[in-house]
């Protein structure tokens, strides 16, 4: 990238050397104060050339000839390029009478030499910067390409694994004791949590109930792995179980609480989950406590929650957080 706009700004400076060739400046610089005056009049003269060019490129093509407003960029490009020789034919006199009291510097070229100069400069330049930036479209159109291949693949891959792991899941709730229920049923969930998380939850919106079941399944799995004295309430009532949701969207606060839930045998460790539906309004509540010296509740799961949130439900939801007394609440209300 850095390659290709040095090669733009050479060929930029190219064009501007091409412009001095033209002018042709008869003068004689044989003192001090007219070769400073000279060298001032190259760089007026390169000001005004390179603010020709990036009012082109920066306003007119973006802005005009990008929006295929043809007519008005022609006529700006013109209107443009006109100021631009207007103010090359004049600047002489204001520079050397005004400024320096010294000579004219004589030229070649007059006002029609300057606009045609104007004008080619301008499209060269302008032809420069379309090229790179259908060169930048055409990177972009191939990286995206790369990146629908790589992401095929991924999908081929994962249709693969899946069947594998469900195989050997059912091969391992085979060997299973019968009389050991509890592994068993703890098997059968785990699997309906894979089975949920790689072909369900791959959608938009889901039913409620569906998403209830999942959630029910995971509090079981971690409240099996957690402590005795770790108290787990879920409570949930709903009417419509066919009500539409974006899956998964609570399972980030329901992690964050069983990550960061206190453990202590001196304190109540809890926590508590609430979800309760009524005329497709959707309320949720998850508290937990947690101790102070640990990190605070958070982290990019939460952050990619609120995203999520943001995107799917705009101005649809509600979500407030609060710490109080070591009891991280969060309170999420989602409208139909």
């Amino acid at each position: 990238m850095f390659l290709k706009r040095s090669t733009y700004y050479l060929l930029f400076f190219a064009a501007y050397i091409g412009a001095l060739v033209i002018e042709k400046p008869v003068y004689s610089v044989n003192t001090v104060q007219a070769c400073f005056s000279y060298m001032f009049t190259v760089i007026v003269h390169f000001s005004i050339f390179t603010l020709m060019i990036v009012v082109n490129n920066s306003f007119l093509i973006p802005n005009l000839l990008d929006k295929k407003r043809f007519s008005v960029y022609v006529a700006s490009l013109i209107g443009l390029i006109l100021l631009y020789t207007f103010f090359i034919g004049h600047y002489n006199a204001f520079i050397h009478l005004i400024l320096f009291h010294d000579e004219m510097i004589e030229t070649s070229s007059g006002f029609w030499a300057n606009f045609v100069y104007g004008l080619c400069c301008s499209v060269i330049t302008a032809m420069l910067y379309i090229t790179q930036k259908w060169a930048q479209q055409e990177e972009q159109v191939k990286n995206s390409r790369i990146n629908q291949l790589q992401t095929e693949l991924k999908y081929l891959r994962s249709q693969i694994n899946p069947h594998f792991l469900f195989n050997g899941l059912n091969t391992v709730y085979g060997y299973i004791d019968i009389g050991n229920s509890q592994a068993r049923d703890m098997m059968v969930q785990f699997s309906d949590l894979l089975r949920y998380n790689l072909y369900e939850a791959d959608v938009d919106i889901i039913g409620l109930e569906k998403e209830i079941k999942y959630l029910r399944n995971y509090v079981a799995l971690q409240k099996a792995r957690s402590n005795d004295n770790v108290q787990v309430i879920l409570k949930i009532n709903y009417q419509n179980g066919a009500t539409k949701i974006a899956p998964l969207i609570f399972m980030a606060f329901v992690e964050n609480a069983f990550k960061y839930v206190s453990r202590g045998d001196s304190v109540i460790n809890s926590i508590i989950m609430e979800l309760n539906e009524e005329a497709g309004l959707i309320d949720f509540t998850c508290k937990n406590s947690y101790e102070e010296t640990e990190p605070s509740p958070g982290g990019i799961g939460l952050n990619n929650a609120v995203r999520r949130l943001e995107l799917l439900y705009k101005d649809r939801y509600q979500l407030d957080i609060s710490k109080d007394h070591n009891i991280y609440d969060i309170h999420l209300v989602l409208r139909p």
